[in-house]
């Protein structure tokens, strides 16, 4: 039998005792009621992932890969904003390199607009083509046993062999694996690993040749 009470120093504040079964529900974990009902504190809490953000948009933001700044320009400041880069990377058109660990191999290009997501480790190899609009994801949300989704984000790498060509709008998921020579058709969602030489395509995306 549930119970309504008032908590002590809080004559208008109706709260209600933990439900046990709640710890194993389903779905996103909830906030507790002080994070609910205390923003002002909460606000406080996050200005240094704030911050961290903030730094992060100024070294590899789209302001750095402006197409108003010539390309040597360009591939300085992402150097100074910690990616490593091969010789003559090119492209790099407002693009957001989001994850400080992300090496792109020589005379690779990166068309307008790719975001590279999270704090996971994304290894392009050399002669790759990243088409516009691509995404690479290194953040995962881990499930617990009753399908508990955490709020707080794990990593995990993603690896482009040599020579693989990524189409326009194509999503690469963490932890996936594209072996030399691949193609990936645009607009394709790569949950899996690609095997060397293979043409995928589709949501999600499967072999094709």
């Amino acid at each position: 039998m549930k119970a309504n009470y008032k908590a002590p120093n809080a004559p208008n504040q109706i709260t209600r005792p933990q439900d046990p079964h709640e710890m194993n529900q389903a779905g996103v974990t909830k906030l507790s009621e002080a994070q609910l009902h205390q923003p002002i504190r909460a606000a406080i809490g996050s200005l240094p992932f704030d911050a961290r953000k903030a730094l992060t948009w100024l070294r590899r933001g789209p302001w750095v890969t402006s197409p108003l700044l010539p390309l040597f320009v360009r591939r300085a400041l992402l150097r100074r904003g910690g990616v490593r880069l091969g010789r003559r990377v090119y492209g790099l058109w407002r693009c957001y390199l989001e994850s400080p660990n992300i090496s792109i191999g020589s005379a690779s290009g990166l068309n307008y607009g790719c975001w590279f997501e999270g704090d996971g480790e994304i290894e392009i190899g050399a002669d790759c083509l990243i088409g516009p609009h691509v995404m690479i994801l290194t953040s995962i949300h881990d499930v617990g046993a009753h399908g508990q989704v955490a709020r707080e984000t794990s990593h995990r790498p993603v690896r482009i062999g040599r020579g693989c060509w990524l189409g326009a709008r194509a999503i690469v998921l963490p932890g996936v694996t594209i072996g030399a020579g691949a193609i990936i058709a645009a607009g394709a969602v790569v949950t899996n690993d690609c095997e060397p030489g293979g043409l995928y395509g589709g949501v999600p995306a499967k072999r094709i040749r």
